[in-house]
């Protein structure tokens, strides 16, 4: 009877687990500060290359709950050209997920201090269930041969991002196609993806000459799970220090506080609590974000566009100063033609015209 109770268990354990992953991909708060975890077209957006380390730890007071730790960042490549990757790690229990991507990402200027930015991802997912790590008999039959359920998936994402001045407002499809586990009825739709779409707003106002507002609104939905929305803001002084607020449709309230240091670098913190539910008995949510970043090196590029220039107008200048020596060639040629032809004539007047009459007196002429 207690075999076949903790069966069942272990059951229901890996289907709560498995419904569990509508959700796909914790939610991450740090967009405020890292704004390409979001979509890959704000590579480049700040005109600085990137890099960020971000831990998370979800519903902190119960064993076992979610925790992700995620590395990810961009640079230019080229002109207006940039690319990125990402690594991310999540575990929920007996759930691992890993997740590595590269995107490449073109900004491209519609007019003055305006910028549409195309933003295109691939994404390599392993999925595994560790249901040995449980204290089930696998020796079991309804268990037999499941120590472990791992699952390798590809998949694609899309972004869209218009910047003008201090406005962004982005479009992106994290997950463009739905996986063909997701028309399945065994065990194995539980690694399903489904497509997944977000929205984004921002803007930054100066308040006075060392404080601004930087408020944010993010929109998420995936088929077949509920719509999630953001609401956040930030207060900036002189660009170093910031605190802000955050609200989440799921009820979830949050606080972050963050600072720019030296070199680059900078720190962002953020707390969760939610209210009611589970959330009076999970503890609290705490993510930390860790990141660098650097100005782009321009004086390459203009350097090498300087180098294009010049290079082409010594081309330039050796054609013109070939065709300048083949006009002087020819024009001295001409000349040394048109002397020879001049004594040319000279001689045959000569040789054509009469000899000279004798002179005689008057009166000798009759």
């Amino acid at each position: 009877m207690k075999k076949a109770v903790n069966n069942i268990f272990i059951v229901f354990l890996m289907f709560w687990t498995f419904d569990a992953l509508g959700q796909q991909f914790p939610i991450s708060s740090h967009y405020t500060v890292n704004p390409y975890s979001l979509n890959p077209a704000f590579a480049g957006a700040s005109n600085r290359s990137e890099f960020f380390m971000n831990y998370r730890k979800d519903w902190s007071s119960i064993p076992g709950s979610p925790q992700t730790y995620r590395i990810n960042g961009n640079r230019r490549i080229y002109k207006n050209m940039y690319i990125g990757g990402e690594l991310l790690g999540d575990q929920a229990d007996i759930f691992y997920r890993l997740k590595a991507g590269l995107s490449y990402t073109y900004r491209l200027q519609i007019a003055q201090d305006q910028f549409l930015s195309f933003g295109l991802a691939g994404h390599l997912y392993q999925s595994l269930i560790r249901i040995d790590q449980t204290n089930a008999d696998l020796d079991d039959p309804i268990l037999r041969n499941l120590d472990r359920i791992f699952n390798t998936s590809y998949n694609t994402g899309f972004g869209l991002v218009y910047n003008h001045n201090k406005l962004f407002l982005g479009f992106g499809m994290p997950i463009m196609m739905r996986t063909k586990e997701a028309y399945l009825s065994s065990y194995e739709s539980v690694f399903t993806f489904e497509r997944a779409f977000d929205f984004y707003a921002g803007n930054k106002f100066d308040i006075d000459y060392r404080w601004e507002f930087q408020p944010s609104f993010v929109l998420r939905k995936t088929v077949n799970q509920p719509l999630v929305m953001d609401f956040s803001g930030l207060f900036i002084y002189e660009k170093q220090l910031w605190l802000g607020a955050l609200y989440r449709s799921t009820v979830l309230f949050g606080l972050t506080a963050g600072a720019s240091l030296q070199n680059g670098m900078l720190i962002n913190y953020t707390y969760e609590v939610g209210a009611g539910g589970i959330h009076n008995r999970s503890g609290g949510t705490h993510e930390i974000t860790i990141g660098i970043r650097k100005p782009e090196n321009d004086t390459r590029y203009n350097k090498s566009r300087k180098k294009r220039k010049d290079s082409s107008l010594q081309g330039y200048q050796a054609k013109s100063s070939e065709k300048s020596t083949v006009r002087q060639k020819e024009t001295r040629e001409k000349q040394r033609v048109s002397k020879t032809k001049t004594k040319r004539q000279k001689v045959d007047r000569t040789r054509r015209s009469p000899s000279k009459m004798p002179k005689y007196a008057p009166y000798e002429k009759f």
